[in-house]
């Protein structure tokens, strides 16, 4: 065998771009080879004396937003002048998380992942504390996800709520006197209390991931308060992390070219949220315009907040009347139970965002008091975020359609909303997007949270849309804030019933918005949450008895959401009481409205088709037909009743109205109670309308009398609905006697010009009959009518 030669013996080529030729000075290649070192160390010692340079320099700027905002431009010169704060920071984060990931990986690794989970549960407590403010906000927000995280973890996440580890109560003391201007103190009595209060707890009752707050006693007018003050350099702190955070969005975006979410605004929506809930004037503004914007609506008497001492509160200091309660998620063992107090807050934060347009966004259960009359109790409100009025409705729209189950109309929302790109919209509405976006809908509606999804099928579902269409959605960063408000609050439903639906629970408020706002789309919103094209078989929609029924029940819920836990029993309205007061509402409502044209629509649809039936006879009838007709005026009115498609599809839908109500024929004769959102909570995870309820088609005396107690106790309004009812049917008239009155051809004939003429009289009469009417029907504030609701 031939042996093999030595690697120094082989002649190798030379990779080289260029041969330089002999002699050629400084280009040979020994030159370059004695040249690259020295300038390589060259380079370095520049660097490094940069870097040294720029840590020795003064700093120009004292704060990172000299605005009191935040303002990424500003934060960029505060610590470009500071990169050893930027790379000492990004070290401490890298060893801390580092060393954690580590830990979870050997416990993967050889199976001690459930045996270890307390002992990790606690290092991630630590971890999070000892990364500050930015991380332990995230740490909030997931201690109350039971869907998401074991019992050990919420257990000891839950301790950042407020029981952070304090600062010290002489750095506390000086912060208050700098803040309110009071005298000073020496090192040594640095530690005694402020001299504006008789009484000061010796130590913090909460301490949170900005502050900490002391129970005391004003000296000048006696008042208990809670004094919230800001931790030492928090600010500059906060500032730091999202300049970080804001540098990785910008890194990703230009990595993964394929997201479609603005990473950098929506980082920069959350780092101006966070800068304001460091001013603490800000926040007691909030928490004032709360108090009276939800004192004019009907959850006057059981939410509120705490109300601020303006003259003892600063940008850093937060001086409010003390509020004597429990946390919420101990409410169990006082008057009432957590999911009443839940459904309450739910209602509240919809009444924020759909409403007031001011948005609570830091509802954990240390932030949710139960007071000891009962009222659930918002505290801290530096965390806000505005929801402007378009934004609103078209929030209200997509709930609405979620409550409903009207998934196909979910696409058009998410557009609205800004959740598909303008790029995407054509395919958004491709056939197949809106039956899975449906399906991934009913799942979310159908209780639960997270840990109820099938994650591996919504994956697949979400991979082959992708393939398909490109990457459709993305996150507007408007949303940042209040998909955390409401995450965190389906978490606190979902620690006290494992099946809660966050979806189902907004029923009551919505249901009361939709009959109560007059508004066109709110409007249009309302006919869309109550009708359905499954009840004519069509594509026409039309009132369905069973989302009628849905709509009473989430109005009953509400009235309940608005008396608390101190409402006097049998106190809730039941489903006969609240359709009563609403159909015969003397005001008037949109509901009232919707129906009154759906059954001037059925009307005409039933004279129509009895129309058609007697016209058959006269067929039937033969020579005898001119014996009961001999003029023919039949003849001339049956042209102006000519019967059309849309009212086959109204007969059809008032067929499957009678049909609903002969299903329980063999039930209960009474009219079935409202159902709460939780039953509702318990239809077709499918898409499907929810089970329907069976109502009978005969009536109890019990609600025989309760139906005319209602229409005496609502008399005037009854009157006024007979004449808005007559008022419509001569309208619906004359609208059909419109298409009539122009000349064209009907069946292959030319239209009657008498019958043209006499249409065009009837359109003219009806129409002024009906103006009369309304004019007659509508509503004085001065006269004396029922309340309503």
């Amino acid at each position: 065998m031939p042996q093999m030669p030595a690697l120094s013996q082989i002649d190798l080529p030379q990779p080289s771009l260029w041969t330089p030729p002999e002699g050629a000075g400084i280009f040979s290649s020994s030159f370059f080879m004695q040249l690259c070192p020295a300038l390589a160390g060259a380079g370095a010692a520049v660097l490094l004396a940069s870097f040294f340079f720029l840590l020795l320099q003064e700093p120009k700027l004292d704060v990172p937003y000299p605005n009191g905002k935040y303002d990424a431009r500003d934060a960029e010169a505060f610590f470009a002048e500071r990169p050893g704060a930027l790379l000492f920071r990004t070290a401490d984060l890298f060893r801390l998380g580092l060393r954690f990931g580590v830990q979870l990986l050997l416990d993967w690794r050889f199976g001690r992942i459930d045996q270890n989970q307390p002992k990790r549960a606690k290092e991630l407590t630590r971890l999070l504390t000892d990364c500050g403010a930015t991380f332990i906000k995230i740490g909030q927000a997931l201690s109350i996800r039971t869907d998401l995280l074991s019992p050990a973890y919420i257990e000891s996440l839950s301790e950042l709520q407020d029981r952070v580890p304090a600062f010290s109560n002489a750095q506390a003391f000086e912060t208050i006197r700098k803040e309110l201007r009071l005298p000073s103190k020496s090192p040594d009595t640095a530690g005694e209390m402020p001299e504006c209060f008789t009484e000061l707890s010796a130590k913090p009752v909460a301490a949170a991931s900005l502050g900490q707050v002391y129970r005391a006693r004003l000296r000048d007018s006696g008042l208990e308060v809670a004094v919230k003050v800001q931790r030492p350099g928090v600010l500059e702190a906060v500032a730091l992390d999202m300049y970080l955070i804001r540098m990785a969005a910008v890194f990703a975006k230009r990595t993964f070219g394929w997201i479609n979410t603005d990473l950098v605004a929506a980082v920069d929506e959350w780092a101006l949220r966070f800068v304001d809930e460091l001013d603490y004037e800000l926040e007691a503004q909030s928490a004032i315009n709360f108090r009276e914007q939800i004192a004019i609506t009907p959850l006057a008497k059981v939410v509120c907040a705490p109300r601020p001492v303006l003259e003892y509160s600063s940008k850093r200091v937060l001086t409010a009347e003390w509020v004597q309660g429990q946390r919420l998620d101990a409410a169990s063992n006082s008057k009432g139970d957590v999911g009443k107090l839940c459904s309450v807050g739910l209602t509240a934060y919809l009444t924020m965002l759909l409403e007031t347009g001011t948005l609570h966004c830091d509802p954990h259960p240390g932030n949710l008091l139960v007071t000891d009359d009962g009222q659930l109790c918002i505290l801290d409100w530096g965390l806000t975020t505005k929801v402007e009025g378009e934004l609103q409705i078209t929030f209200l729209e997509h709930i609405a359609h979620l409550t409903s189950r009207d998934y196909p109309a979910i696409p058009g929302d998410l557009v609205r909303l800004g959740f598909v790109p303008e790029a995407q919209q054509a395919a958004i509405a491709q056939a197949g997007v809106a039956e899975v976006l449906g399906t991934l809908y009913a799942q979310l509606a159908g209780g639960g949270g997270a840990k109820k999804i099938d994650v591996t099928e919504v994956a697949r579902t979400m991979t082959g849309l992708t393939q398909n269409y490109g990457n459709m959605f993305q996150l507007p960063a408007y949303f940042l804030y209040v998909l955390r408000a409401f995450t965190v609050l389906e978490g606190i439903g979902l620690q006290n019933d494992p099946d809660y639906s966050i979806v189902d629970q907004c029923l009551p408020y919505i249901t009361q918005r939709l009959v109560t706002d007059n508004s066109p789309r709110s409007r249009a919103a309302l006919r869309s949450f109550v009708s359905s094209a499954a009840a004519t078989g069509g594509n026409a929609r039309q009132v369905d008895g069973n989302r009628a029924l849905l709509l009473v029940s989430g109005l009953s819920d509400y009235n309940a959401a608005t008396l608390g836990l101190n409402a006097p029993s049998g106190e809730d309205e039941d489903a006969v009481t609240i359709a009563a007061k609403l159909v015969l509402d003397a005001r008037g409502n949109p509901l009232q409205s919707l129906l009154l044209e759906e059954t001037a629509r059925a009307a005409d649809a039933l004279v129509r088709d009895m129309a058609v039936r007697v016209d058959e006879l006269l067929e039937r009838s033969g020579p005898a037909a001119r014996v009961l007709d001999p003029l023919g005026a039949w003849g001339m009115m049956r042209q102006l009743l000519v019967k059309e498609e849309e009212d086959e599809e109204m007969l059809r839908g008032v067929a499957a109205i009678f049909a609903t109500f002969e299903e329980g024929r063999e039930g209960d004769a009474a009219l079935p109670p409202a159902r709460s959102s939780a039953q509702h909570a318990a239809g077709s995870h499918a898409g499907k309308p929810p089970p329907r309820p069976a109502p009978s088609s005969g009536l109890s005396p019990e609600v025989r009398n309760k139906l005319a107690q209602q229409v005496w106790e609502q008399r005037a309004g009854a009157g006024m609905l007979a004449q808005r009812l007559a008022a419509r049917m001569l309208l619906r008239a004359s609208e059909r006697l419109g298409r009539l009155s122009e000349p064209g051809v009907v069946d292959g004939k030319a239209r009657d010009e008498f019958v043209v003429v006499l249409a065009s009289l009837g359109k003219t009469a009806t129409a002024l009959t009906a103006a009369q009417l309304a004019a007659f029907s509508k509503y004085e504030e001065e006269d004396e009518v029922p309340t309503r609701r």
